[in-house]
């Protein structure tokens, strides 16, 4: 049974990185470029695992998440960010991210984290 996992960035070239590691890992990665786009995807598929990017047009990654717990309280989201803000931090831990990572982000510590 394959892991499903949902990769959120507004980077293009970020999204089928990670989703390349993640297949080689033995994930089923699905992707989605947009906060808007991984709600939607959330809505369909039930993901073991949420990798989104804090930062992009539209609905940001905070306010996805939102949206994705308030569908799934057991989802388990990983946001990511260039731009470390604090109390977005403190804030998504406190609503139930699994972690905030530093972008770029750590492989190393990411597919630690995850599996």
């Amino acid at each position: 049974m394959s892991r499903r996992v949902l990769v959120v960035d507004d980077d293009v070239e970020m999204v089928r990185t990670l989703a390349d590691i993640l297949r080689l890992r033995g994930w089923s990665p699905d992707v989605a470029y947009s906060g808007e786009e991984a709600v939607a995807a959330e809505q369909q598929t039930e993901y073991d695992l949420v990798l989104m990017d804090i930062k992009m047009p539209g609905m940001d990654g905070v306010t996805a998440f939102r949206l994705i717990r308030a569908h799934n309280p057991a989802a388990r989201v990983v946001l990511m960010t260039a731009h470390t803000e604090p109390e977005i931090v403190r804030a998504a831990v406190s609503e139930g991210a699994v972690r905030v990572m530093t972008k770029p982000v750590d492989l190393r510590s990411l597919l630690r984290l995850i599996e």
